[in-house]
């Protein structure tokens, strides 16, 4: 090889070095999960799941989540972000057995569990029936930018009864009248009871964008399985339901709800007839000095065009002109 070919080979190696893409930063591991993992409907009636992000190591700015229902027994009718954001697209398919959400520009919870979407599914079935929710994730970012690299997407039962009973008892009513019942109004049937014996929130004071962590204890306290319904009202309007199914009597079950408020201030939220007043306030933000650093040598002045990239240039300059004395 002659110099003047090792000068130009030398050239190139340099140039392809110096144009060579850096390596995108990652946002780390998270599972995606629907809250809650079952529930239970009249057909005709909806179910919402929280589409839960359960580490959000930095938040979550952008998100691609397709949904799909297993049968045709129900039909995803509401897929939407829990948060602003700068951008939204939602497509269902014809028969709403699928839709896709996406969107950037989220502002969310920087740590923990963050519920970023919510999954409506309505039940159409003539008769008892059960489906899967299934969420798969095409993409999912930080509020930087960095992509998370997502493990588990853990799906959701709905169970469709045609009857708001909760499916009393098919061959029970001779047994029940025989006993007596203790009703004493026709007493064909036990009595199907629940009441929600406690509820909290974890915090009172929250900023907006964050989710409130509101827990009530429902309890069984009639004398069959029966599925209880549970609902949430902020200011007196239903926000969330949520369903536990096949609550034996005499059990109880913790039902959670993670609300998320956009706007500042009070909310007065309330379950089974209890009441917490919560405080949504604005971001407190602080504002850093302005400081101008001087560039390391690893650092870029510019995207794309840094001090190795100017050190390449004076070394293809002085190379060239090699070249060209020789």
């Amino acid at each position: 090889m002659t110099l003047k070919t090792r000068h130009s080979c030398l050239l190139l190696l340099i140039l392809a070095v110096a144009v060579a893409p850096g390596v995108t930063a990652a946002a780390g591991s998270t599972d995606v999960a629907l809250e809650p993992t079952g529930q239970t409907v009249t057909n005709g009636e909806a179910a919402t799941f929280d589409v839960v992000v359960t580490n959000a190591s930095g938040g979550v700015g952008a998100a691609n989540i397709s949904f799909s229902v297993a049968n045709d027994t129900a039909a995803i009718t509401q897929v939407a972000f829990s948060h602003n954001a700068a951008e939204v697209t939602t497509t269902y398919a014809s028969d709403n057995s699928s839709a896709t959400l996406t969107g950037y520009g989220l502002d969310t919870n920087q740590t923990g569990q963050v519920v970023v979407a919510t999954v409506t599914v309505e039940g159409n079935a003539t008769s008892t029936a059960e489906t899967t929710v299934t969420p798969e994730v095409n993409a999912l970012g930080d509020e930087d930018g960095n992509d998370y690299t997502v493990g588990e997407e853990q799906s959701a039962q709905l169970e469709i009864t045609t009857s708001s009973s909760g499916g009393g008892g098919d061959g029970d009513d001779g047994d029940d009248s025989d006993s007596g019942g203790g009703s004493g109004d026709g007493g064909d049937d036990d009595t199907a009871s629940t009441t929600v014996t406690n509820f909290s929130v974890a915090t009172t004071d929250v900023e907006t964008g964050e989710s409130v962590e509101a827990t009530a204890t429902v309890l069984n306290d009639g004398d069959v399985t029966t599925n209880a319904t549970v609902n949430l009202t902020v200011d007196g309007t239903v926000r969330t339901t949520k369903t536990v199914a096949d609550l034996e009597p005499g059990t109880e079950s913790a039902v959670v709800f993670l609300p998320v408020f956009e706007q500042a201030g009070t909310y007065n939220l309330t379950v089974g007839g209890e009441s917490v007043a919560v405080t949504v306030a604005e971001p407190t933000t602080t504002s850093d000095p302005v400081t101008t650093e001087t560039p390391t040598e690893t650092e870029s002045q510019a995207p794309g065009f840094g001090v190795l990239s100017a050190l390449v240039s004076l070394v293809a300059l002085v190379g060239a002109a090699r070249l060209r004395a020789q």
